[in-house]
């Protein structure tokens, strides 16, 4: 089983710095999240009510110790010294390892590449090999509401499969009355998903060849 790898606590690209949050943090975000709330509410469930900076500052707090304890991968997308939004890995399994890359940022920043920056840097520290600096990752996934145009963009831009629609399985975010469709965007190492359809074109040669 692999071991879990120790995430780096900041990330550079050519125009932002993905760092690590911390409590300090929290008046800052809660005053982005507020700005915001209308247009990142209608995709994400945690954006339905108004934020104060004491709470925010909490849920800061426990995004670093889940980092620390390798459980959950939350970046801050810091441009020009500001904080613009927030991006990570979450719902890790180490025994594979997979993840899923989720993100946002304020409205005024979007049309810019940010999050298709952040999301390439995330996606090549996933499945880069431990050895090289890495997190080892076998699988890395992109999850959407079809209806996301913009963030069903973004792992279309960076190569993702886009692997399934699973139908009715989530509650629509603004509206818990209704339930939606989930996009499923995935990718591998190098060469691994050649590989692996290799494999399965075999086994299924296997399995006709011996029908009885």
């Amino acid at each position: 089983m692999p071991e879990p790898v120790p995430f780096p606590e900041t990330l550079t690209t050519p125009r932002l710095t993905l760092r690590v949050p911390t409590a300090a943090d929290g008046p800052e975000m809660a005053e982005i999240i507020n700005a915001n709330l209308e247009y990142l509410g209608r995709w994400l469930p945690w954006a339905q009510t108004p934020r104060t900076s004491e709470r925010q500052s909490e849920s800061m707090a426990q995004a670093h110790d889940r980092f620390l304890r390798t459980e959950d991968l939350m970046y801050l997308i810091v441009q020009g010294g500001r904080i613009i939004g927030s991006t990570g890995i979450h719902r890790i399994d180490w025994d594979v390892p997979v993840g899923d890359i989720g993100y946002w940022v304020a409205k005024a920043e979007t049309g810019h590449g940010y999050v298709t920056e952040a999301a390439q840097a995330q996606t090549e520290l996933a499945l880069r090999p431990v050895s090289a600096g890495g997190l080892g990752f076998e699988r890395i996934e992109i999850r959407c509401d079809p209806h996301n145009a913009r963030s069903a963009a973004v792992p279309t831009r960076l190569g993702y499969t886009l692997e399934a629609r699973l139908k009715r399985n989530a509650r629509a975010a603004d509206d818990a009355s209704q339930l939606r469709d989930t996009l499923v965007f995935a990718r591998w190492p190098s060469g691994a998903g050649k590989a692996e359809a290799e494999r399965r074109g075999k086994t299924l040669k296997d399995v006709w060849e011996h029908w009885p």
